[in-house]
């Protein structure tokens, strides 16, 4: 529910955008997306599949839960209002202090998996994710010191490598989770092999290339880098989905409605070339990735993971032989085809605020609605939960 409580400020700094990039006005929406909505979620993704797909466990979990989480919320919020109050240096020196420590958590994450034998291309990619979610974590904390605490330092060379470490972050995650995902809620056949060997790294190499050519030529449009494998992953995803064995499935067209905004952030990519530094481009490059096809993926997830959780805990309570309520007790198919619709919704009134971002209250009102309906059918989820634990008969006594 953290992921989508963040929704309540986005919502309300849409109303301050001017849309020039990159002003305050387009970078605190930005933040409050990737590092509140995504962040939350994504992080959350990021510790399951590790120990799902690497044998990695989440050591500490109440650590995780109690210190890194909160210092995570804590830490968005006051980067945030800092850009809120022109770059108010106490409130970024103070975010650089509490982003340090979920920094150094996910730095001993990594080192346990990079020791984790698993060679799978899923595990290979969370490797890379992770890396790259600490080396844009890295280059933030770099920024921060030079905007909070006066350090001499590169800021507009430090800017377009921030921004090119977050994308790689979120594509590899989500390339390592669609290699799982896909084929085992939507029935898909599997990723052609040579992706799973050579995707992430392929992502990896163009932003890598993309980089360097910043630091050599700025001036150069570095971007088509980063075109082929973009075009690629959204391709051999859309075919994928096609091969479904499960047509009904109502997570189906999320990741259609996903791919789909991840093809057109590739087919945008090339404008870049006539329109340079467009402050429209801009909006539109930034929301495809983070509004359209992260959010979107997010929120279908959110839609399948929740209420497995919430049945899993439940049958690890019950004794053994008792009968528990099906899954679909805790959210019924409805439920998240409503979400679907407000996400529809949203996206052309996304597509106005990048046309015109001073008539953003339309997009602002969409994403409280989303966050109503959220709220609505997750805290109906968790009271199925807790009326099913009530009345569990108790655990046997072990001998």
């Amino acid at each position: 529910m953290a992921a989508a409580a963040w929704l309540l400020p986005l919502s309300a700094s849409l109303l301050l955008t001017d849309g020039d990039y990159p002003s305050l006005s387009l970078l605190l929406p930005l933040h409050l997306l990737a590092l509140g909505v995504l962040g939350n979620a994504m992080l959350g993704a990021l510790l399951q599949m590790v120990a799902v797909v690497s044998g990695v466990p989440c050591m500490r979990p109440t650590w995780w839960r109690l210190v890194v989480w909160s210092l995570w919320q804590l830490a968005t919020a006051s980067l945030c209002w800092g850009f809120y109050q022109s770059l108010a240096p106490p409130w970024l020196q103070l975010a650089s202090v509490l982003f340090v420590l979920p920094a150094v958590s996910l730095s001993g994450l990594l080192f346990d998996l990079w020791r984790s034998p698993a060679t799978d291309g899923s595990s290979r990619g969370l490797r890379l994710a992770l890396g790259l979610l600490l080396l844009t974590m890295l280059l933030g904390l770099s920024m921060l010191a030079v905007l909070g605490w006066g350090r001499p330092w590169p800021l507009l060379s430090l800017l377009p490598l921030h921004r090119l470490a977050a994308q790689g972050w979120v594509l590899l995650l989500v390339m390592a989770v669609a290699q799982v995902i896909a084929p085992m809620f939507l029935l898909t056949a599997s990723y052609p092999g040579w992706w799973q060997r050579h995707g992430s790294m392929l992502w990896l190499l163009s932003l890598l290339a993309g980089a360097c050519g910043l630091w050599w030529l700025p001036q150069w449009p570095w971007w088509w880098l980063a075109w082929l494998p973009l075009a690629l992953f959204a391709v051999l995803s859309l075919r994928l989905l096609r091969t479904s064995r499960r047509p009904q499935e109502w997570l189906l067209p999320y990741w259609r409605l996903s791919f789909a905004l991840l093809a057109l952030l590739a087919a945008l990519l090339p404008l870049l070339m006539w329109q340079g530094a467009a402050p429209w481009l801009a909006r539109a490059l930034a929301w495809c990735l983070l509004g359209g096809f992260a959010l979107t993926l997010v929120v279908g997830m959110l839609y399948r993971i929740v209420p497995f959780l919430l049945w899993l805990h439940l049958k690890n309570a019950a004794p053994p032989r008792h009968r528990i309520p099906p899954l679909q007790t805790f959210m019924p198919e409805i439920a998240p085809r409503r979400s679907l619709r407000m996400l529809l919704l949203v996206q052309p009134l996304a597509a106005l605020w990048v046309w015109r971002p001073d008539v953003g209250w339309p997009l602002a009102l969409a994403l409280i609605a989303l966050l109503l309906l959220l709220s609505l059918h997750f805290i109906a989820a968790a009271r199925q939960y807790r009326a099913a634990r009530r009345v569990l008969p108790p655990q046997p006594a072990s001998a």
